[in-house]
């Protein structure tokens, strides 16, 4: 019997029960087979590597034309061109070399701030000249139903188009039913045709009326039509017919009722667009300053200082109220407004010029709706105390209270940036700040002015993947800044000066 090969390595023993499970010519016909197959050397053994591959464990064939998933997908070397890689490269390169230059050009930081408006529904022309046909048809319906509802419909579209004009003024010559002529006439002056005395006397009997839901309904014809009115220049108003006496009537509404009562206070609204310094009507304005309806109270600050051109401490304090303390945020957005139209000078003749720039400091801030802190943004600067803001609020931003450095940030959202290394500080705090609220109050400040850098978009996405609060606001952040269009960010960007 041959000695059995095994290159110095040691082979397992034998079983000592294999003689016993086998049979004696299986035995000698097995040492007979070995010996004639020649053994592989060490050298010669496949060598195993671990961990194992996944294939050593799976039990089907997998299809031919399936491909494995990678974590990054590579391009088939058959598909690439000669040198593609290299000129993709320098490509890339080059634009980033060119962002970065861009990327600190000042007017890319700060966006001016604007009063955002809700998009209105456009109307499609087609259609809308389609339901003006329709209705001006039912007005010369048999049925005075269809011809009330064409009269009331064409008054609230308000397209005072001619063949719409000329339509009710010959429906209301021909037709005897007093409900439709009145319905025509309070149409006609909705759309501004306050010249015809047959339309004003329709409209002044129903004033004489006692019924105080017809009042109602005829005031507030009159006011927007009269408001219109009075906001054309003066060459180009044309004559009310039966003016004197839709005046007199006036000031009889506004003697019969108390000032705080609806008919009596839009009757005063109408006197004062009629007559801007007639006694009555001022008298009623500023008693409403004194009561508690807001809305009233807004409506006479509007007409004392826009149409009647009144303007005196008494009446700035009210102001500074409504912009204050009034619950309806159009309320301190017009009252903001207010006070640009009112101007520096006169508020300095009046000795309010700090106690305006203390509140209007405190809303930047303290404002939690952002439509109103852009109005006061845009006041500040009309009043030419943007500079003067701009100097307490970047001192604030290295204060060690936590409250004053997210006060500072939050202005800053609507200011904008004077110097650029403003911006930079902001991207510092980002990151360092101890305060999580002063920190998410600069990702907030970032996507209210658009600043879609490539400094800021990295920071942010870094920070969405950590803190749950903070990758929450980073995201938020990332989706704003995705949706503004160029040419919205364009228009929105300010430039300013180094100092």
């Amino acid at each position: 019997m041959f000695p059995r090969i095994t290159g110095g390595a040691k082979t397992s023993q034998p079983l000592l029960w294999s003689s016993i499970t086998e049979k004696p010519d299986e035995i000698e016909a097995r040492k007979t087979l070995a010996c004639k197959i020649a053994k592989d050397s060490f050298h010669q053994t496949p060598h195993i590597t671990y961990p194992r591959s996944p294939s050593f464990w799976r039990t089907s064939t997998p299809a031919p034309h399936f491909i494995q998933p990678r974590i990054v997908e590579q391009p088939d070397s058959a598909s690439l061109n000669p040198q593609c890689v290299y000129r993709k490269k320098l490509e890339k390169e080059k634009s980033k070399a060119q962002k970065k230059k861009s990327d600190f050009s000042l007017s890319k930081f700060v966006r001016v701030a604007k009063y955002t408006q809700k998009e209105t529904y456009l109307w499609d022309e087609k259609l809308k000249s389609e339901r003006l046909k329709v209705l001006i048809k039912n007005l010369t319906s048999s049925v005075e139903s269809e011809q009330l509802y064409a009269a009331q419909a064409l008054g609230h579209l308000g397209v005072a188009d001619e063949d719409v004009v000329s339509a009710l003024y010959k429906t209301f010559q021909e037709c005897e039913s007093l409900p439709l002529r009145y319905e025509i006439a309070r149409s006609l002056a909705l759309l501004g045709c306050l010249e015809e005395p047959s339309v004003m006397k329709i409209l002044i009997r129903h004033l004489k009326e006692v019924s105080l839901n017809r009042r109602d309904d005829v005031l507030s014809a009159l006011k927007v039509s009269l408001h219109a009115w009075s906001m054309l220049p003066t060459h180009e108003r044309r004559c009310i017919g039966a003016q004197s006496s839709l005046t007199r009537n006036f000031q009889r509404l506004v003697k019969l009722q108390e000032p705080m009562h609806n008919v009596a206070f839009n009757a005063a609204i109408c006197l004062g667009y009629l007559e801007e310094s007639n006694p009555t009507a001022q008298m009623t304005m500023l008693h409403c300053l004194n009561q508690k309806d807001w809305k009233k109270k807004m409506e006479a600050l509007v007409m004392l200082i826009h149409q009647m051109v009144i303007v005196n401490a008494a009446i700035l304090q009210h102001v500074l109220e409504q912009l204050r303390c009034s619950p309806i945020y159009q309320h301190r957005v017009d009252s903001a407004k207010l006070l640009a139209a009112v101007g520096l000078e006169t508020i300095q003749q009046e000795h309010l010029e700090d106690t305006v720039f203390n509140i209007l400091l405190e809303k930047l801030s303290e404002e939690p709706l952002l439509v109103v802190r852009q109005s006061v943004a845009l006041t500040v600067e009309e009043l030419k105390m943007k500079k003067r803001v701009w100097d307490i609020v970047e001192k604030q931003l290295k204060e060690e209270d936590e409250e004053s450095r997210r006060k500072a940030v939050i202005a800053l959202g609507v200011l904008g940036f004077r110097r650029k290394n403003l911006f930079f500080t902001l991207l510092e705090m980002l990151d360092l700040d101890i305060s999580k609220e002063v920190r998410i109050q600069v990702i907030r400040t970032f996507a209210t002015l658009g600043m879609n850098n490539i400094h800021v978009r990295k920071s942010l996405k870094h920070k969405a993947q950590t803190d749950r609060t903070l990758a929450r606001e980073c995201t938020k952040a990332l989706k704003i800044l995705d949706k503004v269009p160029v040419l919205q960010k364009d228009l929105m960007l300010q430039p300013f000066w180094l100092h």
